[in-house]
């Protein structure tokens, strides 16, 4: 599977769309097991990004895009979000230097180091009903060359079915038991528009 600039351009676009539509649910979501504010925080951020990417169509390399990326979101995402998915592609930018296409295992390695970002920035280890829980299996999908829409399928019926140990949601414990990760659904969102674009 293959990953160029134009496409991953385009995939980040299709995300932003992607939130958009979902803005209500995740922050509906959020109001369950969080403090209500999901939905809202991920649609500034990944507006900001939509205009960034409408101003600039043609970037040097992966990296690049990335970078501007992932520093909109720090800039525009609140909560316990920016930090996180800003990390995420602050790692993607270094694994993506210099380069204008990433495939196989070259690429299954940027994911990896992203979802080590997340889990170092928020403290959390995969299990713990966040979005390390849909980050994790889709790395070691791609390291493995399987299917990645079944995975991101079956990783959010997993964290759903799973008691938050992590932020906020675990002040709310077996509550949280059957109600899904507003973080695990957002990178499901943003994941899957990636895997439309790898070619």
């Amino acid at each position: 599977m293959k990953l160029s600039t134009e496409e991953f351009r385009k995939a980040l676009l299709k995300a932003a769309a992607e939130l958009e539509q979902h803005k209500d649910e995740l922050t509906d979501l959020d109001r369950e097991i969080g403090d209500g504010d999901h939905g809202i925080n991920m649609s500034r951020g990944f507006q900001a990004v939509q205009k960034e990417l409408e101003a600039q169509e043609e970037y040097e390399d992966l990296g690049a895009l990335s970078k501007q990326v992932g520093m909109t979101l720090i800039k525009t995402v609140g909560g316990a979000s920016g930090p996180l998915y800003g990390t995420a592609f602050v790692k993607f930018a270094g694994a993506f230097k210099g380069k204008t296409e990433v495939e196989g295992q070259e690429l299954a390695a940027a994911f990896k180091e992203a979802t080590d970002g997340i889990k170092m920035r928020g403290k959390s280890e995969f299990g713990q009903k966040t979005m390390v829980d849909i980050w994790t299996p889709f790395y070691e999908a791609l390291e493995q060359e399987s299917d990645l829409n079944a995975t991101l399928d079956q990783a959010l019926a997993d964290t759903k079915e799973r008691v938050a140990t992590k932020g906020r949601a675990s002040y709310f414990g077996d509550a949280t038991v059957g109600v899904q990760d507003p973080g695990a659904l957002s990178s499901s969102l943003l994941l899957r528009s990636i895997v439309e674009v790898l070619s």
